[in-house]
């Protein structure tokens, strides 16, 4: 026999359950729209001729080009800063290292697959020889929206990180810094210029103009938009001969009493057109 109050309990019961579906429906549906990929394919056709015609657009890195990116940051300084804090690396920190790229060169391959740009280098016989990721405008919530999704995807950082409560607090000050940062440097058009994310050279196509023909498709795509990038002290003077300014050179701020706080410069990089 169904009474007044059980017939208003599961009535309430029900009503609960659809809103709360609801709402989860509508949840899923913000953050799909949030985070699928919004930027008109690249192609061949949109790239500076190059007369070595070894440049490539592809959607994802195959294992061996992951492999090779790496390798090209397997002494990355900024790295082995994260993992180091300012000593130097010893034979047995190779594994520690290896865990460590891996993790951040992989993260930022994978952000560029699903939401930017890749164009890579491969000699005749298909070899990798270097690779960028780039970004195009894009609003600037979109893109931390991007490199938080990315999160689950990768999961949590190796052990000899995560475990390591100076590590932990570097690699935070690492991505917290460089995003305080480029919005500092790119505030008058925050939502308006393009962003180049990463680019690497394997060590055995070093010396072959790789990164610099990278860099002239990422000039000539970005037209007359400004360009942004950070790297640490060493890359500066590159980047200068290539036609950027630094807007900002600052030390990384790790949380206090969890690392010796070594300082380590990083630096803001903005070419406007030119």
């Amino acid at each position: 026999m169904v009474t007044p109050s059980n017939f208003t309990i599961k009535n309430t019961s029900s009503m609960v359950f659809i809103i709360v579906g609801g709402v989860a429906v509508v949840v899923a549906a913000s953050l799909w729209n949030l985070l699928r990929r919004r930027i008109p394919d690249l192609t061949q056709d949109d790239l500076l001729e190059d007369p070595t015609n070894d440049l490539q657009v592809v959607r994802k890195l195959t294992e061996e080009d992951r492999a090779g990116m790496r390798e090209a940051f397997k002494t990355s300084e900024d790295f082995i800063w994260i993992l180091k804090d300012g000593d130097e690396l010893q034979e047995e920190d190779a594994d520690d290292m290896a865990a460590a790229t891996s993790y951040l060169v992989d993260f930022m391959i994978w952000i560029g697959e699903n939401y930017g740009y890749i164009i890579k280098s491969a000699d005749k016989d298909g070899k990798f020889q270097g690779a960028m990721i780039i970004f195009p405008p894009i609003p600037s919530f979109r893109f931390t929206a991007c490199m938080v999704a990315g999160l689950p995807k990768m999961g949590l950082p190796p052990s000899a990180i995560w475990n390591d409560a100076g590590r932990k607090a570097r690699l935070f000050a690492y991505a917290d810094d460089a995003e305080r940062y480029h919005h500092e440097a790119m505030k008058d058009c925050i939502n308006d210029h393009w962003m180049l994310l990463l680019i690497g050279v394997a060590p055995s196509a070093q010396g072959k103009r790789v990164g610099t023909r990278l860099l002239q498709q990422v000039f000539h795509l970005a037209g007359d938009k400004p360009l942004y990038l950070d790297c640490h002290n060493g890359n500066v003077p590159y980047y200068e001969k290539n036609g950027f300014k630094c807007a900002k050179n600052y030390a990384f701020q790790p949380a206090k009493d969890t690392s010796k706080s070594t300082l380590f410069y990083f630096n803001s990089m903005r070419r406007d057109p030119q």
